[in-house]
């Protein structure tokens, strides 16, 4: 019996001893720290920028622009093929008085000779400019026709074959067309407001030697030739 109560006390206190450390705290559970590796591991690697030897090569090179070349329209005037000739001066006032022209070895001449104004102004030879022409027109802007395959104007200011009160400074032919071997016709265009123009056809292109003359003035053309 009393072995009994001894069996019973012990088993009461193990009871008692187990009820007691089942209410008691429990240890939080705490996340094992994670090793330098492991997050070294879960890091972004950084990136790497391309050198700028690698971004000049991946960058196309912008290409040559080439201009197109615009072509003449049809019907236009080709390059002259012989140099303008110009000279005298635009303050100065002259009157046409004379025209000739002549065959010489080698050469066809044109002469416009110049002679004093009463026109307000400096008398001394007129500025001209001599040069080749697809066609030439009057005041009127209508064209004037002259004879030969190849045209040339001879264009002077301050000029005129009629003088400020109303007579005429030359009294030659408007229309000539002289028996020379390149020279076929030499004609007047415009005498209009003290401008004067003058067209010569020949029978081919040749290109003239433009001079002055003073004593009187003059202005010569000469055409070269077979001798």
């Amino acid at each position: 019996m009393f072995g009994r109560l001894i069996l019973y006390g012990a088993l009461a206190l193990a009871l008692g001893i187990v009820a007691v450390s089942a209410c008691g705290p429990q240890p939080e559970a705490r996340p094992s720290p994670t090793a330098p590796g492991a997050s070294a591991s879960r890091t972004a690697s950084p990136t790497i920028a391309p050198s700028p030897s690698a971004l000049a090569s991946a960058r196309p090179s912008p290409s040559a622009t080439v201009l197109p070349t615009t072509a003449p329209s049809p019907g236009s005037s080709p390059a002259a093929a012989c140099p303008r000739a110009t000279g005298g001066n635009a303050s100065n006032q002259a009157q046409l008085v004379a025209i000739r022209v002549a065959h010489q070895s080698g050469f066809d001449r044109l002469v416009f000779e110049f002679g004093q104004s009463t026109a307000p102004g400096p008398f001394g030879m007129p500025a001209y400019v001599v040069e080749t022409a697809t066609s030439l027109s009057g005041p009127s802007g209508q064209p004037v026709t002259i004879g030969g395959s190849a045209l040339f104007s001879a264009r002077f200011q301050n000029a005129s074959t009629q003088n400020p009160g109303g007579t005429p400074s030359y009294t030659g032919g408007t229309d000539l067309k002289p028996a020379t071997p390149l020279i076929k016709q030499v004609k007047l265009v415009e005498d209009f407001e003290r401008v004067l123009l003058w067209g010569t056809g020949l029978d081919h292109l040749a290109c003239p030697k433009v001079s002055e003359l003073s004593g009187p003035f003059r202005v010569v053309l000469d055409f070269p030739t077979p001798p």
